[in-house]
């Protein structure tokens, strides 16, 4: 579980991709928390752009994102288009559900 708080943008160290690397080394699923985001860019977003990436070309890895329909990174990832692309899911005990 990787959980983001706050503000993130380019200033962000280390960045999301790189968290999802570590990630998917130490297990095959991954879960993106956004619930408690203020803001989000677009390194955010390409970040899980990767993680998908390396999902779909990877059997043994899975990511999946929580983002609350009333939060700020929801309506970003609806507003791209990525909560179509993305399994995004309302809550940590969704998810958890879902992927175990």
């Amino acid at each position: 579980m990787l959980t983001l708080r706050g503000e993130h943008d380019l200033s962000t160290n280390p960045s999301l991709r790189d968290e999802l690397e570590r990630a998917f080394d130490r297990g095959s699923t991954v879960i993106v928390d956004l619930s408690e985001v203020e803001f989000i860019d677009s390194t955010v977003l390409r970040g899980l752009v990767y993680g998908h990436d390396v999902a779909v070309n990877h059997e043994q890895h899975t990511i999946a994102v929580v983002a609350p329909k009333d939060g700020v990174a929801r309506g970003l990832l609806d507003m791209t288009g990525l909560s179509k692309l993305l399994v995004v899911f309302e809550s940590q005990g969704e998810a958890l559900a879902a992927l175990s």
